[in-house]
This record gives C-alpha cells, sequence and structure tokens, in this order.
C-alpha cells in the first residue's frame, strides 16, 4: 500500500496546478507496462495574443521513447520542416494533406471554423493530431502508440529557469543571437528583419554564445540560445539540439539535490510549469508514471538528431521541404519494436554528442 501511496501524494503534490489530461484515443493509445511513447510538442506564442489569426504551430516535436527496460531515455527531435501526411480533422475543419509536420498540431488546435484554438480542449485536439501524423508515417507496420504527451509554452522555460536560479550548459558552436544585442538588451525584430532582407543571413551583431566556453545561462540567455537557428550551419538541425540540450539541463538541474530539498523552490517550479504545460497522462494513474520512472536519471538521457543532423532537402509543389527518408521511417519502426538500441548502434552518427551539460 505504501509504495503506491507514497508516490501519488507526492505525485499530485508535485503537479499542483499543471492542467493534466487523462485521454488519449484508444487507437493510438497505449498504457504504460512495456516501452513508452510521450509527445513533446513546444510552441512559441510571444509573437501571437489570444486574438491573433495566425494558427499555433509546433516547431519543437520531441517523442520521448522509453524501453521496456527502464534503463534509457531517447529523445528523437523532428525537423519542423518535414514533408508528411497530415490526416483529416473534421471537429477542426481540416481535410487532411500533405504539409510540413509542424502544421499537425496547428491544423489540430483549430475550432470549427478554422481559428486558432489555445484552450485545453484545442490543444487536446492539436496533439492528437500530431500524434496521428506521427502514427502514420509506419502505419504499414501498425503504426505508433503514445501514452501521453506534453504541449509546453517554450516562453515559460525562462520561468522556471527563473526558479531554478540558472542551468549549466557548454556551447558546442558559436552562435549570434537575432533577438539581443551584446549588452542583452532586446534587438527589437530589427535583426530578424535584417537576415529575413539578406537571404537568411546572421548579421552577427548580437549576443553571442562563443563555442567551449559553459556558462551559468541566466533565464533568458537560456531561452533565447535554445530558439537561434539563423545562420548555424544546419539551421533547425542545431536548434533542435540545443533545445534537446536544454531540456536535459532543466532535468539534471530539478533533479539536483539543492533543488529537491528546497520546498520553496520546489513550489515555485510548481507554479511556474502550471503556466507552461499542458500534460496528458492517457489512461495511466499519475502514481504508476512516478512508480515507473523512479529509476530514470538525466544522466540515462540519449538525444538523436535525425539523419546525423544533416539538412534532407527536397521540392514538393514549389515548396522546399524536409524529405521523408527511409531512414527515419526505420527508425520509427525501431520505436515500435523497442529496438532503438539497435538502430542506433548501427547509425552512431545519430547520436548526439553530449556536450553542452557541463560537468
Amino acid at each position: 500500500m505504501a509504495t503506491v501511496f507514497v508516490p501519488k501524494i507526492l505525485a499530485e503534490w508535485a503537479l499542483g496546478d499543471i492542467d493534466v489530461i487523462n485521454d488519449i484515443p484508444a487507437d493510438i493509445g497505449a498504457d504504460i507496462s512495456g516501452a513508452i511513447n510521450f509527445l513533446m510538442l513546444g510552441t512559441d506564442e510571444r509573437q501571437a495574443g489570444p486574438d491573433s489569426d495566425s494558427l499555433l504551430r509546433s516547431d519543437t516535436i520531441v517523442l520521448v521513447h522509453i524501453p521496456a527496460s527502464r534503463d534509457q531515455v531517447y529523445m528523437i527531435s523532428f525537423p519542423r520542416d518535414l514533408r508528411v501526411t497530415i490526416p483529416a480533422a473534421p471537429d477542426s475543419g481540416f481535410t487532411g494533406g500533405i504539409e510540413k509536420i509542424n502544421a499537425a498540431f496547428a491544423f489540430g488546435a483549430r475550432d470549427s471554423d478554422g481559428r486558432r484554438d489555445t484552450s485545453s480542449n484545442g490543444r487536446k485536439k492539436g496533439a492528437e493530431l500530431a500524434m496521428r501524423t506521427i502514427s502514420d508515417i509506419v502505419k504499414d507496420t501498425g503504426g505508433l502508440k503514445f501514452s501521453g504527451w506534453a504541449t509546453i509554452n517554450f516562453e515559460g522555460f525562462d520561468k522556471v529557469v527563473e526558479e531554478l536560479g540558472s542551468v549549466k550548459m557548454c556551447f558546442d558552436q558559436d552562435v549570434w543571437s537575432i533577438h539581443y544585442w551584446p549588452d542583452g538588451t532586446p534587438a527589437d525584430g530589427s535583426m530578424y528583419n535584417w537576415s529575413n532582407n539578406h537571404g537568411g543571413e546572421n548579421p552577427k551583431t548580437g549576443f553571442h554564445y562563443p563555442a567551449g566556453e559553459c556558462w551559468d545561462m541566466a533565464p533568458w540567455q537560456a531561452l533565447d540560445y535554445s530558439r537561434q537557428r539563423v545562420g548555424l550551419p544546419n539551421t533547425d538541425y542545431d536548434r533542435q539540439r540545443h533545445q534537446q540540450q536544454l531540456l536535459k539541463a532543466i532535468v539534471a538541474k530539478v533533479a539536483s539535490s539543492e533543488v529537491l530539498t528546497n520546498l520553496g523552490t520546489v513550489s515555485r517550479l510548481q507554479q511556474a510549469a502550471a503556466d507552461m504545460l499542458v500534460l496528458n497522462l492517457g489512461n495511466n494513474k499519475v502514481e504508476d508514471w512516478v512508480w515507473t520512472m523512479r529509476n530514470l536519471r538525466s544522466d540515462d538521457i540519449t538525444m538523436i538528431k535525425t539523419y546525423g543532423g544533416q539538412f534532407n532537402g527536397e521540392e514538393f509543389n514549389g515548396i522546399w521541404y524536409e524529405g521523408l527518408a527511409p531512414s527515419l521511417v526505420e527508425l520509427l519502426q525501431a520505436v515500435q519494436n523497442d529496438t532503438v538500441f539497435n538502430f542506433l548502434a548501427n547509425h552512431q552518427d545519430w547520436v548526439a554528442a553530449d556536450t553542452a551539460v557541463a560537468p
């Protein structure tokens, strides 16, 4: 009894005011008795208020796979421009078609008139369409099943880092911000506009994150660094890697004794998470999630860069996409079969070097 009761009390306290849903359609849902697939969808809502006509796209799409052995956590980032077939979503007024994968959440998170829906129900519909889109990539072998999902407003990450005080990261390449000047003041879009007018170049006049250095990142720095892609050699792939690194750095800091033993910090983290998260635990009890993941640590996280972090572009109907290559299908089939370790043994260049979290 105690082994269940204690995790339940801790989990309910930790989740607090976080918007938690327990509902994944049966045809794409799975329990957590075996391997776990959890979808993380990151949105950046600073440029679009609640009355905006723009759709709520998820430029960060991370599939978290935990083997049945519970000895690893694999983080797989999808290129936001990946060309996929998005199935129809009648409740959201979407009839289906070939689109970039970051549009799946956007077309799902709409009302029946096609307007963006930022409510919990809208995010639920968006996440479901994103899950169905990914599942359909391997539908010939049965489709992918999911045990849970979360939508994360990336603007909220700076609040989490603020409560943590900082996160320590090392820079694996030179990165110049297009959002902040060297003194840390906001650039108000001027560098972004310059980049658009110069073929996507980075003016390299913004705040600089030097390769090889390790910093205790302030909240705005952590978020800014993880958002950059303009001027990076592998553009969105480099941004994917940096976002994975930030997630891992946050996990490492949250799991540290200095945080876990400070009830005031934990309480404030709870509120910060409530402002940025919508969480779906599927049809699984919260205490079962806590219990099944009790032995996992940040060191168990392996970050996977699709296509080895290299752009795999193709043109379709006059639009440039990231191509859906057989190797990515093979990776998702390995997720299906819980054989990701074997896949990575044959695709070692897909493992992202973990240079960003300082010792």
